[in-house]
This record gives C-alpha cells, sequence and structure tokens, in this order.
C-alpha cells in the first residue's frame, strides 16, 4: 500500500496512539505536566511521528492529522490529568490556518471540561519562521485566551534568542544536544548556565529535554533548571504514568543538597523571607475601590492582583495616578474593572529564591518596571511583596555583611567566622575533630592552566567538601582560610569514612580539570620556586585531622601550629591522604 494511500486511513479511522511523557519539577519531585507525543500504527512504514508529518505536509492534510493527534491526546487524559498540564506540539505553520484560530483546541477542551489554563502549545525553534511580527501575534493571541507557550529545542534551531526575546513564552525547553553529558562537558554546562539565568531574569521557567543520566539530572538541579524531561524520569507511555520512588527521592536529595550549600554560606536567607503580606484585588475590582484602598494607607503600595489564588498583574501605584489625571480619567477608570491598567506580565519570584537571584530578576526588567514590586509565590500561590526599596535595604546589608565575613569566591565562612567557630569549639563540653584541608600542587596548576581555571578548582573543591560533609552528617562547619586552604568541623567518629570519602571524590573530579595530555602523563612540566625545570604531579588533597577531646589550655594559634606539622606529614607522601592526630591541651603545651 502507498503512503499517501495509509496516511489517508490513518485519519479516516482514527488509528493514532497517543502517548505521554512526564515533565518533572526539578525541587519537589512531582510531576508538573505531561507532554503528548503521537505514534502512528505499530509495524507501519507511518509509524514514525516524523514520517507522518512530513507526509501530511506533502500531501497538505497537516491540519487534520494535527487536529486528530490533539484531540486523541486531549480525549485519553481529561479525566485524569488534574491540575497538571498538558504540553501539545504545534507545528509553527499550524497557527496561521484559520480552521485553528476557530477554536478548535476550545472546542475540545470544553467537550472534555478542561480548561485553557491546562494546556500548553510547544512551538519548536527549528521551525523557520519568515514574519515574526505576525508569528508574535498570532501566539500573543493564545496567551491572552489563559493557553501557556512553550519554545521547544532551544538551542539548537534557526531563531537563536531572538524568537524568546521578541514572545517572551511562559516556558522554554533546552534541545537535548545541551543537556547529554553535561556533567563532562563545561561549554555545555555554561551555555545551559546562561540561558538559565536570561529564563529566568526573564520570568520564563526553564525546562531540560533529553535527560538520561542521574548525573546530568544533578548538574541541571545545581545550575536552577525548574523542570525535567528525558528516560531517566520517565518513558512515553500510552498512560499517565508516576514517578518512580527511587527518581522523586534523587531529584529531593539533589535539591536538598543544593538548597544546603547556599544555606552554609552567610548569604542564605530567600526572598520569601523578607516578603511582607498585603491586601489583594481581583482583576475585576472597580477603579474606586482601588483609589480608596490607595487614600487610605500612609504610603501607597503597587497593587497586587490575584484571581484565584493565582497573581496575575500588578499596577504600579504611580501610574494609577497618572492615568487619572488624564482628561476624563477619574470618570473612565473609577466603575471599571482594574484589569484595564494592569500590567499583566509581573515578575513573580520563588519564595526560595535567594536574594541575589531576585535582585538579578529585578534588575533585568524593562525600565519602566524596573520600580515595580516582586510578588513571591510559594507553590505558585501567592505569599507576599518586596517593595524596591525593601529589596535594596537588605541586598546592602547582606553586602556588606559577606564583604566583612565570607569569601569571595566560594562563599564559605571566612577567618573571622572561622574563629569564632573555633572559640565556640573549644568552649563546648563536646570532644571533636578539626580537619584542615590543603590542596597540593594547586599553585603549579594556577600558574599553567591561569587563575580562572584555578579558581574554578576552588569552587569545585568547595562544592565537593560540602557534599561529602552532608552526606555523612546532619550539623558541621565547613570554612575557606584563604587561597586553597579549607576547615571543617566534624564529630570525631566520622573521621574515617568523611576522609576517605573526601580522597576518593578528590582524586576522581580533579582529573576534570587538566587536559587529556597531562590526564595521561599524570604530571606537569613547570619551572619550580628557584626557576628550574621540574615535573609536578597533579594535584592532590592533604587533610590533617585534629581529634581533640582534652580542651583545657588551647587556642586556634596552637592548633593551626599542630595542623601544620601534620599537613607537612601528609604532603611528604606525595598522594592524597590524611593522617590524624590526637591532641589534648597538656600534651600539646609540653610540646
Amino acid at each position: 500500500m502507498k503512503e499517501n494511500k495509509e496516511l489517508k486511513l490513518i485519519l479516516q479511522n482514527k488509528l493514532i496512539t497517543p502517548v505521554y511523557q512526564p515533565i518533572v519539577n526539578l525541587k519537589t519531585g512531582e510531576i508538573f505536566a505531561y507532554e503528548a507525543l503521537s505514534r502512528g500504527p505499530r509495524g507501519s512504514r507511518l509509524a514514525s511521528p516524523d514520517k507522518l508529518f512530513s507526509l501530511a505536509e506533502k500531501e497538505k492534510c497537516s491540519w487534520q492529522l494535527d487536529y486528530l493527534c490533539r484531540s486523541m491526546a486531549i480525549k485519553n487524559v481529561a479525566d485524569i490529568l488534574g491540575e497538571r498540564k498538558l504540553f501539545l506540539n504545534v507545528d509553527a505553520k499550524i497557527l496561521y490556518d484559520k480552521k485553528f484560530h476557530q477554536g478548535s483546541t476550545a472546542k475540545l477542551l470544553r467537550r472534555f471540561s478542561l480548561n485553557t489554563s491546562n494546556i500548553v502549545f510547544e512551538i519548536s525553534e527549528k521551525t523557520t519562521i519568515d514574519d515574526y511580527e505576525a508569528f508574535c501575534a498570532v501566539l500573543n493571541n493564545y496567551k491572552c485566551q489563559n493557553y501557556k507557550i512553550a519554545i521547544d529545542d532551544v538551542g539548537s534551531g534557526y531563531s537563536g534568542l531572538n524568537l524568546l526575546a521578541q514572545l517572551s513564552p511562559h516556558f522554554v525547553k533546552i534541545d537535548i544536544g545541551l543537556v547529554k553529558d553535561i556533567d563532562k562537558n563545561y561549554i555545555r554546562k555554561s551555555i545551559v548556565k546562561a540561558l538559565t539565568s536570561f529564563a529566568h531574569a526573564a520570568n520564563i521557567k526553564i525546562i531540560a529535554e533529553g535527560i538520561e543520566r542521574k548525573e546530568e539530572l544533578e548538574v541541571l538541579i545545581d545550575l536552577g533548571i525548574d523542570f525535567g524531561q528525558g528516560f531517566f524520569l520517565g518513558k512515553p507511555h500510552p498512560c499517565l504514568q508516576l514517578l518512580e520512588k527511587h527518581i522523586k527521592k534523587c531529584i529531593c536529595n539533589a535539591y536538598k543538597e543544593k538548597e544546603n550549600f547556599r544555606m552554609n554560606t552567610l548569604l542564605n536567607m530567600t526572598i520569601g523571607e523578607i516578603a511582607s503580606r498585603q491586601t489583594t484585588f481581583s482583576s475585576d475590582t472597580p477603579g474606586h475601590v482601588i483609589l480608596d484602598y490607595l487614600h487610605s494607607m500612609q504610603e501607597p503600595l503597587d497593587i497586587i492582583i490575584v484571581d484565584n489564588g493565582e497573581p496575575v498583574g500588578i499596577v504600579n501605584h504611580n501610574i494609577f495616578y497618572q492615568q487619572l489625571a488624564t482628561t476624563y480619567g477619574i470618570s473612565l477608570y473609577s466603575n471599571r474593572p482594574i484589569k484595564l491598567l494592569m500590567h499583566k506580565q509581573p515578575l513573580l519570584v520563588d519564595y526560595r529564591a535567594s536574594i541575589e537571584e531576585a535582585s538579578s530578576q529585578a534588575l533585568s526588567r524593562e525600565n519602566k518596571h524596573t520600580y515595580d514590586s516582586l510578588i513571591i509565590v510559594k507553590d505558585n500561590v501567592y505569599y507576599g511583596t518586596v517593595t524596591i526599596k525593601k529589596l535594596l535595604e537588605v541586598t546592602t546589608k547582606l553586602e556588606l555583611n559577606r564583604a566583612r565575613h565570607a569569601n569571595p569566591l566560594t562563599g564559605l565562612p571566612g577567618n573571622n567566622v572561622i574563629e569564632w567557630t573555633m572559640a565556640h569549639h573549644l568552649n563546648s563540653c563536646r570532644p571533636f575533630a578539626v580537619v584542615y584541608i590543603d590542596i597540593d600542587n594547586f599553585k603549579v596548576y594556577n600558574d599553567i592552566y591561569g587563575f580562572e581555571a584555578g579558581d574554578s578548582v576552588l569552587i569545585a573543591a568547595a562544592k565537593l567538601l560540602h557534599q561529602v560533609l552532608s552526606k555523612q552528617i546532619s550539623k558541621f562547619f565547613l570554612g575557606h582560610i584563604g587561597g586553597d586552604d579549607f576547615i571543617a568541623f566534624i564529630p570525631i567518629d566520622k573521621i574515617k569514612e568523611i576522609c576517605e570519602l573526601i580522597i576518593e571524590e578528590f582524586d576522581v573530579q580533579t582529573k576534570n580539570f587538566y587536559s587529556a595530555e597531562h590526564r595521561k602523563q599524570k604530571f606537569i612540566i613547570a619551572r619550580n620556586r628557584k626557576g628550574k625545570t621540574e615535573k609536578f604531579p597533579l594535584m592532590t588533597v592533604s587533610l590533617a585531622v585534629l581529634k581533640i577531646i582534652d580542651k583545657k589550655g588551647l587556642t586556634s594559634t596552637i592548633l593551626a601550629s599542630k595542623a601544620a606539622a601534620v599537613k607537612k606529614e601528609c604532603k611528604a607522601l606525595s598522594r592524597s591522604s590524611y593522617i590524624v592526630s590526637e591532641c589534648s591541651g597538656k600534651n600539646l603545651l609540653d610540646n
């Protein structure tokens, strides 16, 4: 049978099988949405969706096939979708079809008791778009009907960032080519990090596609990706599959680790902690009610518009007064709904976002909205508001605190806090261990590869140390003395496990910072301090551990001196190692 006849039979007999792949929240491990994908008859030459849709375009029946796939995808899950969203792939060319404009999707949704807010139209960036203005006008029409828009394959297509800048979609999906082996490729990691920063600054949620390994997932969570999709999380299936428990646990643990690392720095406050609750209004509230409210306030605030718990707009109080001051302004807006004046794309910031992240997003807005308040949401529900004045006050205080007490490179507590922590441990009645951590041959690496690469090593070392400590114990202190020296305070019963794991992880991870040639050679040729050429081994780590029970007479200076001697013994071993020295105040003072 010829393929065109087979296509005709598929359309006539509705021989399409919809399958659904989960899109998972990378903070909570909950399924946020499903992407609907369509398959032709099994065993058919048109089983592949690429062949099926390519032939449909050639035979000029793309609309019929698209409608069939869309209707079956909606019909099969209408009763079980719940609050989750359904991503529907739509060819950019279909959007221009008059039949699409006639509300075909809306009719389907009404028939199956779903809302437009459940649906996300997913447009591929691989599609060539000739007229951006017309294309964006079409999509904005659907956005006004409360549909959500996602741009697929970002990073692989023709459009680049131009489409994102002009359209302002609700979601962007990073192409699988950037996600694959991201844990092994620093360039891909840097690109995804930049895309994530751009998306969040533009109030766009970002989805990573093609996640196939745990290591990829962990890197994406660390970079702040909002949602994930891929075979590791769940394969396409005719039924709506739930996330496996071990996958959810993996996501929650990785996100918790990321948060714990940030919480170990001094800039640990979230934007939600400084948010204040204020009266909100629905979009149908008449203008005179808003005016009365503003008159009752000692200090005018922006008006937050919330419908069914979800923030949908903001009205800057200055702009509101300006509109009323125009000719016929009061008569025009007093009895009309406030939605006519509200900004419909306010900046929504997650409760858990750091002060730094929130500040960055606020400053990335259009100039006319720079001074609008930030709307804080928790689990997508309105939580509170932060004014720009409040944000500046807190940011200034935190930056001063950070400059005074934290290492600027790693964000870990610096020497002042280390001294306070040491004094606290020495004054307490409990025994403890202090681990002095030194990266061997770091100076040579820094000289050969440059300061930027050296900084990357120090940042990676800080994260590695924090990861190891948090896996082994719930309460610990990790500080950055300076350069390649770190310090940790840990329980004495965890010394062996922690030190061995630090060495194991360090020896594996540091190899990634060297060229293939240096990894093969296992050494670097460089000049020593006397100017003579010498072979230097690759970086190792020395751990000088002081196990302290009797604290009488001990000071941080005495301990640092003892640790220096122990570190010297470690370095003499020419490999990653740790040495534990039992210390008491009496013995050290006698020495």
